[in-house]
């Protein structure tokens, strides 16, 4: 009798042992498939926000879009931007080679986010030193303009300056630019001159440039697809 009681306790031994094992493997085959598809804790957490509306500033490699939802350009996706634009792109690719022309792009895409930030402006004012006969400075000397009106490092009527100088240079040189979808740098600079530095001012300017946009951009957009008209009006509704 005492001898059916050890080996029965030793069966009961034996099969526990087994279970343990059992448990632990499956634990295991949980744990790796589950930390597969967890991000490491160092991993950089992606920006977020609208197209062409937010920091990108993510390394970027000759060919590759950056970030979810980015609008990095290469070959694959400029026609996506407008054909007008798709043309005028290959254009400064042909005249400045395909590693000048993408030191160009990589400055436009990092100098275009924070507005105001004076990194932001030394690379776009380094697309308009060094690409001055590009199609691409005609859009980041409009940029400029938004990144000189929001510095806050200089008394407002620097940036005033600055920023009619830039958006000037829009308007003036490079009034046959596009940027993205099929934007026209020098119809936002009007509209930039009119809201931020005539509105006040010199009205009667303000209102002139507006015109302008109204009759020469009709029908136009943005670069986030809002009709030009849109907001031709609502800042003639704030000059006096």
């Amino acid at each position: 009798m005492r001898a059916l009681l050890i080996l029965g306790g030793l069966c009961l031994l034996l099969v526990g042992g087994l279970m343990l094992v059992v448990l632990m493997d499956g634990d295991e085959g949980v744990g790796s498939a589950v930390s597969s598809h967890v991000l490491p804790v160092d991993q950089p957490k992606m920006p977020e926000g609208k197209r062409f509306g937010q920091d990108r500033t993510r390394p970027v490699s000759a060919g590759k879009a950056v970030g979810p939802g980015s609008r990095a350009i290469t070959e694959k996706n400029v026609i996506q931007f407008g054909k007008e634009f798709h043309d005028k792109w290959y254009q400064d690719r042909e005249l400045l080679g395909i590693e000048r022309h993408q030191e160009m792009e990589d400055l436009w895409l990092y100098g275009r986010r924070p507005r105001g930030s004076m990194e932001s402006i030394k690379k776009l004012e380094q697309v308009v030193r060094d690409f001055g006969n590009t199609n691409r400075a005609g859009c980041a000397a409009m940029e400029l303009g938004h990144h000189y009106i929001r510095n806050r490092s200089m008394g407002l009527e620097e940036r005033r300056k600055k920023a009619e100088y830039y958006w000037h240079l829009a308007e003036d040189r490079y009034r046959d630019s596009l940027c993205e979808y099929n934007s026209h740098p020098a119809a936002l600079s009007k509209l930039g001159l009119a809201a931020w530095v005539y509105r006040k001012k010199d009205p009667a300017m303000a209102r002139r440039l507006l015109k302008e946009i109204s009759e020469e951009h009709k029908g136009e957009t943005d670069h986030l697809g809002k009709p030009l008209e849109e907001s031709v009006q609502r800042i003639l509704k704030t000059i006096r």
